[in-house]
C-alpha cells in the first residue's frame, strides 16, 4: 500500500512538472497555442458575468490573498501544535509560509509576463505567470487534504473535507481569470507548480522526518 501511494505521488509530481514546463515554454516563447488556450478559457469564464457574480468573485478571490492565506496557515499550524501534531504543523507551515510565496515570486521574476490587458477588478502589483493565488491555495489546501486524509477516521468526513478544499482550489483559480488579472495558463501554471511543490515537500518529510503526521 505504501509503495503504491509513493508511486501515485511520483506520477502526480512528474505529470505536474511536465505540464508546468510546457506552459512555461509556451509563455516565454509566446506560442500561438498559449494564446488560443487563454482566449478560449478566458472567454468561457467571463461569459458567465453578472453584477451579483462579479461582486461575489471580487470578495471570493480575496480568500487567496497572501495575507489571508498566511493568517489561516499560521492559525491552523498553531492548532496542530496545540494538539501535538508537530510534524503535521511543520508540514503545513513550511509549505504555506516558507515555500509557496518565495517560489512563486522567483518564477514570476524569471518569466516576467505582463498581466492581461483587461479591466482589473482587483488590484495587482506583480507579473502574471504563474498565478500566486492558484499556487498558494494548491499548496495550502493540498497540504490540508493530505493531513485530513491521515487524521480523520471517517470516510464521509474525509470526503466532505476533500470536496470543500478542492472547490476552494478550483474556485480561487477561476476567480483570478474572472476578475481579469490572470490568463488561464497562469492559473494552470500556478496549480501545477503548487502541486509539484507539495509532492516534493511530502517526499522530503516521508524520507527524512518519518512522514507528515
Amino acid at each position: 500500500m505504501k509503495k503504491q501511494s509513493q508511486k501515485i505521488s511520483s506520477t502526480v509530481s512528474l505529470v505536474s512538472l511536465v505540464i508546468f514546463l510546457i506552459l512555461t515554454y509556451g509563455v516565454v516563447l509566446h506560442k500561438e497555442w498559449i494564446n488560443t488556450f487563454d482566449t478560449y478559457f478566458g472567454h468561457m469564464v467571463r461569459s458567465f458575468q453578472t453584477p451579483s457574480l462579479t461582486s461575489f468573485m471580487i470578495h471570493f478571490t480575496e480568500l487567496g490573498n497572501y495575507q489571508s492565506l498566511l493568517g489561516f496557515t499560521i492559525g491552523a499550524g498553531l492548532i496542530l501544535f496545540l494538539v501535538r501534531k508537530i510534524k503535521s504543523a511543520l508540514f503545513l507551515l513550511i509549505n504555506g509560509v516558507v515555500l509557496a510565496a518565495p517560489i512563486d515570486t522567483l518564477v514570476k521574476h524569471m518569466v516576467n509576463r505582463p498581466r492581461p490587458s483587461l479591466t482589473h477588478l482587483v488590484a495587482v502589483h506583480s507579473s502574471s505567470f504563474p498565478s500566486g493565488h492558484s499556487m498558494s491555495i494548491m499548496v495550502v489546501a493540498g497540504s490540508l487534504i493530505l493531513l485530513a486524509n491521515r487524521m480523520l477516521k471517517g470516510s464521509s468526513q474525509r470526503l466532505i473535507v476533500d470536496l470543500i478544499l478542492i472547490i476552494m482550489i478550483v474556485g480561487i483559480g477561476i476567480s483570478r481569470i474572472y476578475v481579469g488579472v490572470h490568463y488561464a495558463s497562469d492559473v494552470l501554471g500556478g496549480w501545477s507548480l503548487g502541486l509539484v511543490t507539495l509532492m516534493v515537500s511530502q517526499w522530503v518529510f516521508n524520507r527524512f522526518a518519518g512522514g507528515i503526521s
